[in-house]
Parts: structure tokens; sequence; C-alpha cells
């Protein structure tokens, strides 16, 4: 007999703590799953307790592999599924003793294509003792009055994903996936957030959702920052975490233009939570214990953190002057709690070493920040809303010229990215007839000229700037942009 649901577990080194999660479903109220351990390579006597499981229970299979990553455990045991349903639970997480009593009555009222979980988020100690509840989820602000969730045409479920990723409960790994959908896909092993992706590739075969109002998996933080801390992301700093997060925003952009639901309010709700919860993530990460970069090698990834995807949602929601705050306020603590080499060259801290410098002048205080603002290597100028704030307080530093072509820079990009192209070029002009000249100015520019179709004109504006600015890798990946369409 098929059984309705799959439980997937990933295990590595989880010999603390596996025997609670095991024990949370066996304790469950129906008896009509299967779990699936999957030993990920484990090292300590968690792959012999997940063995002894699965003598004493049939319901109980267990595959060993090679160490690749909990997602790749995750694939293993997805492929092996047979249930009506696949779920995925941590090895160091449990369900509540009604879990799958509620999903059976939801899976039962209606074949719902995703039934949602909500989780209790709970920090605790390395011993996984509770110290206290840090976060509940609740459904939706559109459901908060409903006691259960049931969506049965498609075209509401598209209407209302936004609401479901603005909840957090929409990417869970933990939700339960009908498995004829499910078993379509796979889990990104290149990346950890890759629940998300997963969620995003799916979601055009999702016709119909349910969720309950009841928490129904607890979920577990482990608030000591060191290297025992047992959750994958929380706390720790990956390299490609930013190029990621910019792959949700721009494919969750997509999938809702697919369904015709990017309206002005959803992209302001997708852009805010991209600047509010994905940033300030992405920002934080840079002081988790596990990054081994240098200071100035950290001051550098800060900088470059600021790319079109930034800006671009930052405009959307309204929030540059914050998001600009939020980058020069990261590295200013960075340069405060850490040295930095004598010979180290990074514009923005070159500009707040300026501004602290009570030896120079300020003639050479304004030449510094001038250079700085207009470096190549900060082409969304950091620092500018620091500048302006102290400026206004102290005019021995103002420069009206340099904050006038910033400013109206900024306002060409914006027209730029909310697809006002003919004003954006008349802005970029403005640039051009200034004192200052930049490759940012040709990168604008080429930009107005590709979106309105013009692309012998922007091919002709990044060659210009190449010519100026040579090695500039905006223009540079500009022009392959350019020369691959008109290829076509």
């Amino acid at each position: 007999m098929q059984p309705l649901l799959s439980v997937v577990i990933a295990t590595y080194n989880n010999e603390t703590t596996i025997k609670k999660a095991i024990d949370s479903i066996l304790i469950q109220k129906i008896d009509n799953w299967e779990l699936l351990l999957v030993d990920d390579g484990g090292t300590d006597s968690c792959p012999q307790i997940v063995d002894d499981y699965a003598k004493a229970d049939s319901r109980i299979k267990v595959f060993h592999k090679t160490n690749g990553g909990c997602n790749s455990a995750f694939n293993v045991g997805l492929e092996q599924a047979t249930g009506k349903y696949v779920t995925f639970c941590g090895a160091d997480d449990t369900y509540e003793p009604d879990a799958f009593e509620i999903i059976s009555q939801q899976a039962e009222e209606y074949e719902y294509d995703i039934i949602y979980m909500l989780v209790n988020y709970f920090d605790c100690d390395s011993n996984q003792k509770i110290l206290e509840l840090r976060l509940q989820d609740t459904l939706p602000s559109f459901a908060k009055q409903m006691d259960t969730i049931c969506i049965k045409e498609q075209r509401q479920v598209q209407h209302f994903w936004i609401e479901f990723l603005m909840s957090g409960i929409n990417h869970n790994t933990i939700n339960v996936y009908k498995s004829s959908i499910i078993k379509k896909y796979k889990y990104r092993e290149d990346v950890y957030g890759s629940d998300y992706l997963l969620n995003i590739e799916l979601a055009d075969d999702i016709k119909s959702i349910s969720c309950s109002s009841q928490p129904i998996y607890n979920h577990f933080y482990y608030i000591s920052l060191n290297d025992d801390m047992k959750n994958i992301s929380v706390g720790k700093y990956y390299d490609y975490t930013r190029d990621m997060y910019n792959e949700y925003y721009i494919k969750y952009k997509q999938l809702f233009l697919k369904w015709d639901c990017l309206d002005e309010t959803t992209l302001f709700r997708l852009s805010e939570y991209h600047i509010i919860c994905w940033l300030e993530y992405l920002i934080s990460q840079i002081f988790a214990y596990n990054n081994k970069n240098t200071t100035a090698q950290n001051i550098d990834i800060i900088t470059s953190y600021y790319d079109d995807v930034i800006f671009e949602t930052a405009n959307f929601s309204n929030n540059l002057v914050y998001v600009d705050n939020k980058f020069s306020t990261t590295i200013l603590a960075i340069m405060q709690n850490t040295s930095l080499p004598a010979n180290f060259d990074n514009p923005i801290v070159r500009m707040f070493t300026a501004l602290n410098n009570t030896t120079i002048s300020f003639d050479e205080i304004k030449s510094e920040i001038t250079h700085s603002l207009l470096d190549y290597r900060n082409p969304y100028r950091i620092g500018f809303e620091t500048y302006k704030t102290l400026s206004a307080k102290h005019t021995q530093i103002a420069n009206a010229d340099l904050i006038a072509y910033l400013e109206t820079e900024r306002t060409a990009r914006q027209l730029l990215f909310t697809g006002n192209f003919e004003q954006a070029l008349n802005k970029v002009i403005e640039l051009f007839n200034s004192q200052f000249s930049t490759p940012e100015q040709y990168v604008t520019l080429a930009l107005c000229g590709y979106n309105l179709g013009l692309l012998e004109d922007a091919k002709n504006a990044v060659e210009t700037g190449l010519a100026n600015f040579p090695n500039y890798g905006r223009l540079e990946n500009l022009l392959d942009i350019i020369n691959a369409e008109r290829a076509d």
C-alpha cells in the first residue's frame, strides 16, 4: 500500500539530535508514512543509530552515501520516496505529535499540490535545550482570521504567491509536496538556499494550496557561534550568497511577470523583501565566525555587493538612502574594529579616512572625497549620503558641483530602471556636459540606447567608454551582451 507521506531526513554527524527527530515521527497519531534516512557520509555514531532504527521499524529505510551536503542527500531521498506526498525534516528538528494527522486531514479534504506547514523557531544551546521561542509562523495577512487556507484555483495561487513569500512560509523545506510534482525537480547542490529556488521552479505546477494556522514543526537555532553550530546557513559566511539572493529576486520577478502579476505593489513588496531581508542577512554574514577573509578583503567584498540588483530593488522600494547608509556604516564598523594595511586602497575607506583626518586642508578633503565617490570601483557611490549630510553641516567640505552631478547620475539610473529611457537619456546628456567624466556615464548611455533598440548607438557608446576607460568590467560585459544581440 502506498504511504500517504514520505519524510526525508538528511543526516551528517547528528548523533546528539537524530533520535529526538525520529522519535517525534514514531509517536505520530497516524502510521501511513515512510521515513527515508539518508546518511551523508557521517563519521560519528549517527550511521549506526539510523541503521538500528531501520531494523526495528519496516517503515524506516536508510541510504548511505559519500558526503555531498544535505541537498544532495535530499535528492537521494526524493528519488527513493514512494509516498503520495513528500516532505523534508531536519536531523535536529522535530514534529508536533499531531502533525501528520493535520497533514492527513488536509490531504483527504482535497488533493492539494502543496500543504504548507507553519513552524515554531526556537533558540537553543548546543545541547538543544530550548532557551526561548524566537518566532512562530502565522498565516499570511490576507488569511489572519482563518483556521485553514484552502486555495483550489491556479489563478488564485498565482495571485497569493507573493503573500506566501512575504510570510516566509512558501520556501520552507519542510512543506508537504505532492509527489507527482516535486519528483520532476531536484534540489540545487551548489547553494544552501536551494529550497527558495526549488519553490520558484515548481511554482508553475501548483494549482492548489492548503495551510493550517497551527504550527506543527519545530526548528532550532543554535545561538553559540562556533564551529559546532548545526544550522547550515545561520550565522555563516558563504562567498556566493550575494549571487544566490540576486538569483532569487530575478527569478521571482520573471515568475510574477510570466503570471501577469507584476504590478507596482508586487514589485515594491518583492524589492523591499530583497533589501530588508536578504540584504540585511547578506551583510551580517561578513561578521560570521567562519569568515576567514582579511579585513581588507571584507571591505572590498562589501563594496562589491552594491550592484545593479541592489540599486534596482532599493529604488523600487524607496530605500536608496537606507541602503547607502547601511553599506557605509558596515564599512565604518569594519574599519573601526580592525586595522588595515598601510597600502590598502579602497575608495570608501579613502573617503572616510579623509573625513576623519585633522591634518589636511579642507581642499584636500574635498579632492579626496571627489576621487573616492567617482572611483570606478564604487559605481553606486557608497558614502554619498554620508557626505551629503556632513557637507550640509560643514560647508567647508561641500562641493556643489559634485553633489549635483551625483544626484543627476542617480536620477538617470532611477529613470533607466523604471523604464523611462528617453528621460534617462536626457539626464545622461547632462552628465556628459558636466566637468566630471566617469565610465558609468558610458554604461548608462549605452543602456539607454540598448533599451531604446538603438544597438549601434549603444555599441558605439560602450566602445568610446572603453577607449577612455580601458578594461572597465561593466562596459566589457555590456559589450558582450550587445554584440550577442546584434549577432541574433
